[in-house]
């Protein structure tokens, strides 16, 4: 199948297509002969990039071009009524190879806010399902980058809290996973499902509360106490049967402490998004509360409610490691260096990137520290809020 890229212009909602359009990687967004369900879809739309099969663009302006000539041949339309017939989309191919296209996480962000935002939509499984996929892939091909974009995101933008932590907690869960007890590969579906949509209950309070100076109200608490049942009642309405995923979410505000290969497997699974998402939520800032540390979020993911060593937070910290990619360091030079790339192993020095000088003031240029140099030993980690530079990441991945 060859696709062919076209510009988005004139889609209209509620009006078959007659082709189907597809992603950078060939995967249907919308089927042929279906209707785009309404404005918030095409809204999902317009913010990608789209592509149609080549065949079917050839077929569908054959269909366009017989329609217009048999308006000529019926001899009593006018010109105006001719030059009105054209496609409710544009045929023109943008100039792009959809081959060399990158996945851009903006996109797949974009997505993802519309499709945790409202559960209603139309083929919403499948849809969070084929987002789900594209996700993994990335991180499967760039661990190191993929974590460090989210955990510097973390505690760097608050807005729109609950898609980028949603995600973070799927990446960290997709890591983890296969560490647990008894771990099954068919497992990892269920799983990045559930640490994905686990807050889908309570999404507008979620970003609420972020930007929320005072305590939680009583009907607050309320909402929060109930948004695990709530986020159930909403999967099973649009089509969810998983068990294991439903069991997930269900559980993951409260999952039982203990080892964990007594639990069932939907309570595994729901202990381990519990700790990720504990430990993302220390890294996140909010109004009433600065992030902490990489190393603070990982002593409060790694102890359970009791005090005691969790079989779920060491099995993310073994993936993440105390110092992960995006978070902030301090060296014993005084300087402040950014994580890049996870150790092979505890003992293993840090990929780290210099942006701050022992006198709190940027560096001229980054430079790359050597970590196993008594000089640029890690002594501590640096909470975000603490760092007044804004690194641009791209850049610094080219250093390491």
């Amino acid at each position: 199948m060859k696709l062919v890229p076209i510009a988005p212009e004139g889609l209209i909602p509620g009006q078959p297509l007659p082709f189907s359009l597809r992603d950078v990687n060939g995967r249907v967004l919308v089927h042929r002969g279906s209707p785009i369900a309404d404005e918030q879809q095409l809204g999902y739309l317009l913010a990608r990039s789209l592509f149609v099969d080549a065949n079917e663009k050839v077929l569908a302006q054959r269909q366009l071009n017989a329609q217009v000539d048999q308006m000529f041949r019926m001899g009593d339309t006018t010109l105006g009524e001719i030059a009105a017939i054209r496609p409710d989309y544009d045929l023109r191919s943008v100039p792009a190879n959809p081959a060399e296209r990158p996945l851009e996480w903006p996109d797949l962000e974009g997505r993802a806010r519309v499709l945790l935002g409202d559960s209603r939509a139309a083929r919403w499984e499948g849809r969070l399902d084929e987002l789900a996929d594209e996700i993994l892939a990335r991180l499967d091909r760039q661990v190191d980058a993929t974590l460090l974009r989210f955990i510097h995101m973390a505690g760097t933008r608050p807005e729109d809290y609950s898609t980028h932590h949603a995600i973070l907690v799927m990446l960290l869960c997709a890591l983890a996973g296969p560490r647990l007890p008894g771990w099954q590969p068919e497992w990892r579906r269920p799983l990045t499902r559930a640490a994905l949509s686990m807050n889908i209950g309570m999404v507008p309070l979620q970003n609420e509360l972020v930007r929320q100076a005072h305590p939680l109200t009583p009907v607050q608490r309320a909402q929060v106490d109930a948004h695990a049942l709530r986020g159930v009642e909403l999967l099973q309405a649009a089509g969810v049967d998983d068990a294991l995923w439903l069991g997930a979410v269900r559980h993951h505000h409260v999952a039982p402490n203990g080892p964990l290969g007594k639990l069932e497997p939907a309570m595994r699974l729901a202990r381990l998004i519990q700790r990720a998402d504990r430990y993302a939520a220390r890294l996140s800032a909010r109004r009433n509360r600065a992030a902490l540390s990489a190393k603070a979020a990982a002593q409060a993911a790694f102890f359970d409610e009791g005090g005691h060593p969790d079989e779920a937070g060491q099995a993310l910290l073994a993936e993440t490691g105390l110092h992960p990619p995006g978070a902030w360091v301090k060296l014993a030079c005084g300087e402040i260096a950014l994580v890049m790339k996870r150790q092979p192993n505890p003992r293993a020095p840090l990929t780290v990137v210099s942006l701050v000088n022992r006198d709190g003031l940027p560096l001229a240029v980054p430079a790359v520290r050597h970590t196993a140099l008594p000089k640029f030993k890690v002594e501590a980690g640096v909470p975000s809020g603490e760092v007044r530079v804004q690194p641009q990441l791209e850049a610094l991945q080219k250093l390491v």
